[in-house]
């Protein structure tokens, strides 16, 4: 489902016009609603980004609209432990990165190896020595030991996992970047935020098909993958 396209009324924002009871144009045809709209259906989108996240442990989720992988390389200074996340979006800033794949360090030789999580009980080296145990403070990593050994030059690779790519009100033709079943959930969420001080009950509805359709594809992207081992789990039902 594209984000808007008001020749054959077939987008989110001709959904949420709809569910919203605002008529045809109701929400294009009104520039501050529509930028309204337009971020309202993006947190919608940040909302579904999360919950595939919480759903996909081997297929790792990113937004199918960008067009580039989520690799970021920095420059390892010898005299440096800390280093400082990278903004997973262009032009964003830390939020925009979302969770933490791996850390690798590139020796002289430039062949990559994985760092490890440091132990809560681990303490830090006032020495230098090949990366391998790091931390993650704030925004930050930081190595046990001072890098040494390392190619300095994008010698500190991190795989990550990011925010959405954003509608704007001219994006017409992009679409949400998860499976196309489940476009309608980002009209449902906007649609119960925008209704529930109009219409309380109505919100309520759509919120419920929203929690609901959201299971759904979380239960469907854990089972994106056929090579994954499946285990049956008894649902639990309640004969009260």
């Amino acid at each position: 489902m594209v984000f808007s396209d008001t020749v054959n009324k077939n987008g989110i924002i001709q959904m949420c016009e709809d569910l919203c009871k605002l008529g045809d144009g109701g929400i294009t045809n009104d520039s501050t609603l529509f930028l309204k709209a337009t971020a309202g259906i993006n947190q919608a989108d940040k909302k579904v980004g999360m919950a595939i996240l919480r759903a996909d442990k081997r297929w790792k989720f990113d937004d199918s609209n960008y067009i580039n992988f989520p690799i970021a390389a920095i420059d390892l200074d010898i005299t440096k432990r800390d280093y400082t996340l990278p903004s997973a979006v262009s032009g964003g800033n830390a939020s925009t990165l979302w969770r933490v794949n791996k850390i690798q360090v590139k020796d002289t030789s430039g062949n990559l190896h994985t760092v490890e999580l440091m132990d809560s009980d681990e303490e830090e080296l006032s020495t230098s020595g090949f990366p391998t145990k790091y931390n993650l403070i704030g925004n930050s990593i930081r190595f046990k030991e001072f890098p040494s050994g390392v190619t300095t030059t994008e010698g500190l690779v991190i795989t990550f996992q990011r925010s959405i790519v954003e509608f704007t009100t001219a994006s017409t033709t992009q679409q949400p970047g998860f499976i196309d079943t489940y476009h309608d959930l980002l009209a449902y969420d906007y649609s119960s935020v925008y209704l529930m001080p109009l219409n309380t009950q109505l919100a309520i509805s759509y919120s419920n098909i929203y929690e609901n359709r959201l299971k759904l594809l979380q239960a469907d992207y854990a089972l994106r993958n056929d090579d994954v081992k499946r285990r049956l789990t008894p649902m639990s039902q309640d004969n009260h």
